[in-house]
Formats: structure tokens, C-alpha cells, sequence
């Protein structure tokens, strides 16, 4: 398996004519144009990020729904910012939603864990 940190220094978007996310196997296969296949392992890719709950529901959810995406971030190393956007939009969220309770009068304990599973639910 190669180094994830050569990854788009030894691959890029250029000439890809297709790709697909196989959940049997738990790859992405990208198809170029000179008949290369490459097989990204997404348990590998997403081992060495830093996530959440939600920012993995999304990234699994981009690797459903437009894989090529995926790959892209995978690519360039862009996956980390994603996450990371996703955490702080979440965080932002969850406390709007805990300040939402708190004016309903519900306590400080009781309006996080209903945050909580509410974003339990939302991923």
C-alpha cells in the first residue's frame, strides 16, 4: 500500500474517466483514460484523519454520493479541512440548539443530551 502522503504527487484528477465506491470491499476504484486502475482504501484514507460523529456521516456520505469527490480530497489532502469545517459548523449548531432549550427552561444537563441526540439522529 502506498504512502497516503505521495498521493497526489504520484496521482491526479487529470485523465480519470470514472470512478465508484465499491462497499463490498470498502474501496474507491478511479478509472484513467490510459487504462490505470487505482484502488483507494477508504478505512486507510480516513484512519489518519481527525473526525467526528457528523464529519464521517458526511465524508460517507460524499463517498455515496459523488465519489469522485472523494477522491479529489483524497487526492490533494483536502479531506482533514472538510472534517474540520464540518466539526466546527456541528459545534456552532449544537450550541444554538442547547441555547434554544435553555430558553425553553429546560437545564443545562438535559438541553446538551437532547443537542446530543438530536445530531445522533441528523448524521
Amino acid at each position: 500500500m502506498m504512502d497516503i502522503g505521495n498521493w497526489g504527487k504520484q496521482y491526479s484528477m487529470e485523465n480519470i474517466i470514472g470512478c465508484e465506491y465499491n462497499m463490498d470491499n470498502g474501496y474507491v476504484e478511479v478509472y484513467y483514460s490510459d487504462g490505470n486502475v487505482l484502488w483507494l482504501k477508504c478505512e486507510e484514507i480516513e484512519a489518519n484523519l481527525h473526525t467526528t460523529e457528523q464529519s464521517l456521516a458526511k465524508l460517507h456520505k460524499l463517498l455515496d454520493d459523488n465519489p469522485i469527490e472523494y477522491v479529489a480530497m483524497a487526492l490533494s489532502g483536502e479531506q482533514q479541512a472538510y472534517c474540520d469545517i464540518e466539526a466546527d459548523m456541528v459545534k456552532g449548531m449544537f450550541c444554538t440548539i442547547v441555547q434554544g432549550y435553555l430558553k425553553q427552561e429546560y437545564s443545562k444537563a438535559m438541553a446538551e443530551a437532547l443537542a446530543r441526540e438530536f445530531f445522533r439522529y441528523e448524521s
